[in-house]
C-alpha cells in the first residue's frame, strides 16, 4: 500500500527511542527543530509517490501498489524510474530524503540471500521475503547502515574488535550485536533500518560478516545526531532565516549498539564471507548510481535558485552570468545521463537489476567534480552577499528593519524578504554539509576508483592502440 506523508508522521511519532543533540536525549523528538526537518523530507517522498504513478508500482509480493523506494528492480525501466524519483526528490526538497540506502539494501540483500541458500540450503531468503512483505503492506521508510567507525585503520576488525559492529552473543532465537555505525542519514527518523557490513572480511573475522535489519521496538540504540553551526541555526528559530527552512540540511547521525538482540528472522547474513561481499558490492554499485541522479537533483535546485538570484539582482541578461548556468545545466544532465546509462547497460542478479559497476562508479567520480564545480558557479552567480547579509531578525526589527528594507531591495520584481529568502537558500548550498556529504556519501571518491581500476579492461584499450599505429610490427 502507498500511505500519505502525515500517516508516516504519526507512525513515526508513536515511537520510543534514544535521540540526543547536543548532550540532550529528547522527549519529543518529531518537533524538535533539529529533527522535524529531516522528517518533512522523508514525509515529502510520500506524498510525490501519490502523485506520480510511477512512483508507486505494483508489487507481486503484496498484490498492491507500494513506494517505488521499497520496491524490487527487475528491469532498466524500474531501475531508470527509481532514479527519476530521486532527481525530483532531490530537486524539490534541495536535500538529502533519506530512504536511498534502504532501497539499496533491499535490491543487494534480496539476491545474495537467495544466492546463500542456493549454495547452503539455508532459509535466509524466506526471511528476507517475510519481512520485506511486512515493509511493503506498512508503507515503512527504511534507510541502511555501513559505515562503521573502524578506530585505528591499520589494525585489522579482529585487533579494533570494539569499533565494528559484531556478533557478541549468540542464541537459539537470535544474535545479540554492539558496535556503531557513523555518517548515518536519518536512520533516526526511519521505521527500519537495515544494518549491512562495512568492508568485505577474510577468514577469522565472520563475526563481522552479518547484516539485519532493527525497528523501533529493538531496545539499546542510541542516535547521537550531528552538531554543526547549521544545525543550532535551526534551534535559534526564525521563518526563513536556515535557507531551507522546511527539509533542512543533510541530517546524519551515529547509530550506537548497545548489546541489542535481533531475532533470527530479522538476520539475512551471518558469518558468511561470500554473502558479505555480494551485498555489499552490489549496495556500493546501486548506491552510487542512485547517488549520481540524486546530484543531478542538488544542482537542478541550485540552478534553480542561481535563476533567481539573477533575477532578484536585475542580471538575468548579463551574457557571462547565464553562461554560468549553462554550464550548470550541462553538468546536472550529464550526472544523470551516467545514471541512466548504468541502469541501461546494467544486469540481472537472481531476479534483481543492478546497475553496471563500471558506469555507477563512473558517475560517483564524474558528479562529484561536477558538483565542486556548479558550486562555484553558484558562488560566482550570487556574489558575497549569501555570507554577508543581515538576518530576517534584522529585517523584522523594529529599530532598523525600515533601513535593511531599503539597503537589500534590488529589482523592483522581487520585495527584500523575497530576495532575502533566495539569498538564505544559496547561503544553504554554500555553507551546509552538502560538499562534504557529496564527497563521501556513498563511499569516498577513491573507493569508486579503485572499483574503475579493478573492472575497467584496460587490456583491450591497449590492444586497440596497438592495432591502430601497428605497434606490433
Amino acid at each position: 500500500m502507498v500511505i500519505k506523508g502525515e500517516d508516516y508522521i504519526q507512525r513515526l511519532a508513536g515511537y520510543k527511542r534514544e535521540i540526543y543533540v547536543r548532550g540532550e536525549n529528547i522527549e519529543n523528538f518529531v518537533e524538535h527543530p533539529n529533527v522535524r526537518p529531516a522528517i518533512n523530507a522523508i514525509a515529502f517522498t510520500y506524498d510525490l509517490a501519490l502523485k506520480k504513478e510511477e512512483y508507486s508500482p505494483f508489487s507481486e509480493l503484496v498484490g498492491d501498489k507500494v513506494n517505488r523506494l521499497n520496491y524490487i528492480n527487475k528491469t532498466p525501466e524500474d531501475l531508470i524510474a527509481r532514479l527519476d524519483y530521486q532527481r525530483e526528490l532531490s530537486m524539490r526538497t534541495g536535500t538529502c530524503h533519506y530512504r536511498c540506502p534502504g532501497a539499496d539494501a533491499i535490491c543487494s540483500i534480496y539476491p545474495a540471500t537467495k544466492e546463500m541458500d542456493e549454495r547452503l540450503g539455508t532459509d535466509y531468503h524466506q526471511r528476507f521475503l517475510s519481512f520485506l512483505k511486512e515493509i511493503q503492506l506498512k508503507d515503512y521508510a527504511c534507510t541502511g547502515a555501513l559505515t562503521d567507525t573502524k578506530g585505528d585503520r591499520s589494525k585489522r576488525p579482529k585487533d579494533a574488535r570494539d569499533m565494528y559492529v559484531h556478533v557478541v552473543e549468540k542464541r537459539d532465537d537470535g544474535i545479540v550485536v554492539s558496535g556503531a555505525k557513523i555518517h548515518q542519514s536519518g536512520a533516526f527518523a526511519a521505521d527500519i533500518n537495515f544494518v549491512l557490513p562495512t568492508q568485505t572480511f577474510k577468514e577469522g573475522e565472520e563475526e563481522f560478516a552479518i547484516a539485519f535489519a532493527v525497528t523501533p521496538e529493538d531496545e539499546g540504540i542510541k542516535y547521537v545526531l550531528q552538531s554543526t553551526g547549521y544545525q543550532a541555526m535551526f534551534r535559534e528559530g526564525g521563518k526563513f532565516e536556515t535557507g531551507n527552512f522546511k527539509y533542512g540540511d543533510r541530517l546524519t547521525c551515529t547509530v550506537i549498539f548497545d548489546n541489542v538482540f535481533i531475532p533470527w528472522q530479522r538476520v539475512f547474513v551471518f558469518e558468511d564471507l561470500k554473502a558479505n561481499r555480494h551485498v555489499l558490492t552490489n549496495f556500493a554499485i546501486s548506491h552510487r548510481c542512485a547517488g549520481a541522479a540524486c546530484k543531478a537533483g542538488f544542482i537542478d535546485s541550485m540552478i534553480g535558485a542561481a535563476s533567481l538570484m539573477l533575477k532578484a539582482n536585475g542580471l538575468e541578461k548579463v551574457a557571462a552570468l547565464r553562461q554560468k548556468l549553462g554550464e550548470m545545466v550541462g553538468v546536472s544532465e550529464g550526472a544523470y545521463g551516467i545514471a541512466i546509462g548504468a541502469a541501461t547497460k546494467g544486469f540481472d542478479d537472481y531476479g534483481v537489476r543492478q546497475p553496471n559497476m563500471l558506469i555507477a562508479n563512473a558517475g560517483k567520480v564524474i558528479g562529484v567534480e561536477g558538483f565542486g564545480k556548479v558550486l562555484m558557479n553558484l558562488a560566482e552567480i550570487a556574489g558575497g552577499i549569501p555570507v554577508t547579509a543581515p538576518s530576517e531578525f534584522d529585517l523584522k526589527n523594529p529599530e532598523i528593519g525600515t533601513l535593511v528594507d531599503k539597503y537589500l531591495q534590488a529589482s523592483p520584481n522581487f520585495t527584500t524578504e523575497q530576495r532575502l529568502k533566495i539569498i538564505k537558500f544559496i547561503e544553504f548550498w554554500a555553507t551546509s554539509s552538502h560538499l562534504l556529504g557529496g564527497i563521501h556519501g556513498g563511499g569516498s571518491p577513491a573507493a569508486a576508483i579503485i572499483f574503475l581500476q579493478m573492472l575497467a579492461d584496460i587490456a583491450s584499450k591497449e590492444d586497440a592502440v596497438k592495432e591502430a599505429i601497428d605497434l606490433d610490427k
